[in-house]
């Protein structure tokens, strides 16, 4: 905390790509630490971006492309109920489509899918959403906000997944 706190006088914008990670230091943080916590904010990559579209030129959308698919975070929909908008716009104003793909909890929460007494319980319930949804879609063009979340598509799936914003680097 100290450290984000320094980095924050320096008036650099703290921003992370890992919902959970960012959510950990916005709410656990506060809670654990109190006034220890320091006077910081770190913005998730769709928190920094979107409010600042209009720096970046407007692209049409692109003709017969195929669609990006949204994975969220679980904790990152239930703490931030318009994150898959926000992705959305972003990547709207970049000229792409980007659908959310409605799903529950990976499996991984936390630690807990890295148990090895959890380990079939933890795929039972990625087996419910995660599992039936990419395999009907192209890989490729599925993205996937939460570490944790594209940890355990790698686990069971032997793919690699991309965070949107390394499909918006594709786009810009």
């Amino acid at each position: 905390a100290k450290f984000l706190a320094m980095v924050a006088d320096l008036d650099i914008p703290l921003v992370g790509v890992d919902p959970a990670l960012v959510l950990c230091y916005r709410d656990e943080y506060a809670e654990v630490l109190g006034s220890k916590r320091g006077d910081f904010d770190v913005l998730t990559a769709h928190e920094w971006l979107y409010p600042r579209l209009e720096a970046f030129e407007a692209a049409e959308q692109r003709e017969n492309q195929e669609p990006w698919y949204l994975f969220a975070h679980c904790t990152e929909k239930t703490k931030m109920p318009n994150a898959e908008k926000e992705w959305g716009a972003i990547f709207a104003h970049f000229g792409a489509v980007l659908n959310t793909v409605p799903v529950g909890c990976c499996g991984m929460a936390g630690t807990f899918g890295h148990e090895v007494d959890k380990l079939s319980m933890s795929k039972d319930i990625y087996n419910l959403s995660w599992k039936p949804n990419l395999d009907k879609l192209d890989n490729e063009r599925c993205l996937i906000t939460g570490y944790s979340c594209r940890s355990q598509v790698k686990r069971f799936e032997g793919t690699k997944p991309k965070h949107p914003v390394q499909a918006l680097l594709t786009l810009v």
